[in-house]
């Protein structure tokens, strides 16, 4: 089963409903970072997911910038959803990863 992590909001039981109708596991970290290295805060959910999209409207810069940088080392799919609905951004992931 393919993995979707959705960065920013706050709406977790919401995203795990609607993926689990759609036949995918939902990760969801809601952005929000208490110092140190911003990047540790993601670690873990970019390592799990097949593809990640980051609600842009509810997310800090920095958390979004060290998102982004992470997944492009760590070689993942991710995409940017303008909403902070949970279906449009898991429409989006779904398009995806097919």
């Amino acid at each position: 089963m393919k993995i979707v992590a959705i960065i920013g909001g706050s709406q977790t039981d919401t995203f795990k409903k609607i993926g689990e109708k759609r036949g995918v596991i939902v990760e969801h970290h809601n952005g929000k970072t208490g110092g140190g290295s911003v990047e540790s805060y993601f670690l873990r959910i970019i390592n799990k997911a097949d593809v990640i999209i980051i609600l842009k409207g509810a997310i800090k810069h920095t958390s979004m910038w060290a998102v982004r940088e992470l997944a492009e080392k760590k070689g993942k799919k991710i995409d940017y959803h303008d909403g902070f609905g949970a279906t449009g951004a898991l429409e989006k992931a779904l398009q995806i990863v097919g």
